[in-house]
């Protein structure tokens, strides 16, 4: 049983992924800090398990391709909230989806010789989004705990910022290029 934790923790991701968006979407500053909280626990399991997996030995081909989707899913339902708030454009959401759905293909397609791995690039890539996404989600979540309308202005000019949009721009860009690299792996 101990071996299947890292699975679990997986697996854990995706059931909290839509749990969160319903939260974040509510609009209720409450809700959105339990949504927070969760999308916390979701990003810490994505390093566990793998930890886990490497130090009980328990790596599985099941495990690599569980671990990037359920990574796949938790960023999705943060990005498709942000979407919601209009925080960030559906374009770039859409093109991170693409991409994710590109290389799960890709990971579907591989030859067993030739099993396409999670590049450094990739995995920087999923660092940099769930980055983001938690940096505006304390954004967003201290509304809740701000006493004063001005505190709650800026933080509400910080979360829809160029500065913003230009992060996940960035994002969207990484993500095209880690898409570029599976596919060079591969042919």
């Amino acid at each position: 049983m101990r071996r299947k934790i890292p699975n679990l923790l997986s697996i854990l991701r995706v059931v909290i992924a839509p749990v969160f968006f319903i939260l974040f979407i509510s609009g209720d500053l409450y809700q959105i800090v339990w949504a927070s909280v969760l999308f916390a626990i979701g990003a810490v399991t994505d390093y566990l398990d793998g930890w886990l997996a490497r130090r009980m030995k328990a790596t599985s081909s099941w495990g690599r391709f569980v671990d990037p989707l359920a990574d796949k899913f938790l960023t999705t339902g943060a990005f498709f909230g942000f979407v919601y708030a209009s925080i960030i454009p559906a374009w770039m959401v859409v093109v991170i989806i693409l991409r994710d759905f590109g290389t799960t293909f890709l990971r579907i397609i591989a030859k067993s010789d030739k099993p396409v791995r999670t590049s450094f690039s990739a995995k920087a890539k999923t660092f940099l989004q769930m980055l983001f996404i938690f940096s505006i989600l304390i954004l967003f979540s201290s509304q809740y705990f701000a006493q004063d309308p001005i505190t709650i202005s800026k933080l509400k000019s910080w979360i829809y910022s160029d500065i913003t949009y230009y992060v996940m721009l960035g994002i969207t860009l990484i993500s095209v290029w880690t898409l570029w690299e599976y596919i060079k792996e591969m042919y």
